[in-house]
């Protein structure tokens, strides 16, 4: 990546901005609100004329970074979303403990300049990836739907008495979302097999990796084009496990970060219930941690770290999961 003389550090919250203009030595901190009239004015317009020297720099935050990061892109400016767990990082490593909307965006803008070299820039996704991002999250909204609708038909069934008008209703609603389960599935199937054949193949040549792994796989990595390693991806959904510890007294229980893709670690931990019943590596994993005096959850989340590392091997290396050969995936 190029030298850029000045990075656009921001923090973003739901309703508003905090931006830190950052040149290597100074800051120009401004703070307004989330609104197209507002970027336009304070983001896109001052740096028009020189925005080869500029990238701006923000933290992956869930729905609120995206719109941004698609306005600014679209008017060809150079844009980098990072994981929020670096910025954390990087926080820790240089002390800081300041915690503020405009305390944040300075953070950032000195990571992106101390940091310009190693980190990517961000790219639209696709059509086709969004659509998959988009289904896969309804078929996922449903499922909670319909779980809902089913607890609320048999709690009334179980009442001294009780409406059967009301009680077809809840039975007819639950048909209902779960035929359109049934639909959207075998959409995305479709789609998958048109758009990212090789890639969704590949995936689920993986033990434990089926439809919804896959596809949100596809949808959230986009074959890891923006990882170096699969520690890299791991980090990112918040399934990397953090030791406590400090010298040889104070040894804490370990944990994972969760300020990584909530969603993407909820579909993972489906995938790794699966995986360890069917998927020969991550079975003995499971099991050893399980008899070493692990809890299931520790060694359950480590499944999914395992899991995400495999997934992360058979498309950096374009090659089928085979567990005897499982050193050439580097995981």
């Amino acid at each position: 990546m190029k030298s850029f003389k000045t990075v656009v550090g921001i923090d973003v919250a739901k309703d508003t901005l905090a931006i830190s203009i950052f040149d290597g030595k100074t800051h120009q901190i401004k703070e307004f609100k989330y609104l197209k009239k507002e970027i336009k004015q304070e983001l896109i317009n001052p740096f028009k004329k020189v925005k080869e020297s500029v990238i701006f720099v923000m933290e992956s935050t869930g729905i609120y970074h995206t719109r941004l990061a698609y306005w600014l892109m679209g008017e060809g400016l150079n844009i980098s979303v990072v994981n929020p767990l670096i910025i954390k990082r990087y926080a820790q490593m240089h002390l800081m403990r300041i915690k503020t909307d405009s305390a944040d965006a300075k953070l950032i803008a000195e990571y992106g300049y101390e940091y310009q070299h190693k980190i990517s820039l961000f790219r639209t996704k696709g059509e086709s990836q969004i659509a998959v991002d988009n289904i896969i999250k309804a078929i996922d909204d449903l499922l909670l739907q319909r779980t809902m609708s089913n607890n609320q038909y048999l709690a009334l069934k179980k009442q001294a008495n009780y409406s059967k008008e009301a009680l077809i209703s809840y039975k007819r609603h639950s048909k209902f979302i779960k035929d359109e389960i049934k639909r959207l599935e075998k959409g995305l199937t479709l789609l998958l097999e048109k758009e990212f054949q090789h890639e969704h193949e590949l995936l689920n040549s993986i033990p434990g990796i089926g439809l919804k792994v896959s596809a949100m796989i596809i949808a959230v990595f986009n074959g890891f084009e923006n990882f170096d390693s699969a520690k890299q991806a791991c980090s990112f959904v918040g399934i990397a496990p953090s030791p406590y510890e400090s010298g040889t007294s104070v040894k804490g229980r370990g944990s994972i970060s969760k300020r990584g893709n909530s969603f993407a670690r909820k579909i993972l931990y489906m995938g790794a219930l699966v995986a360890t019943v069917h998927n020969p590596l991550i079975r003995q994993q499971y099991q050893r941690l399980v008899e070493s005096g692990k809890s299931k959850m520790v060694a359950m989340v480590a499944a999914a770290n395992k899991l995400l590392r495999q997934a992360f091997g058979v498309l950096k290396s374009g090659k089928p999961f085979n567990a005897n050969y499982v050193r050439a995936y580097n995981i």
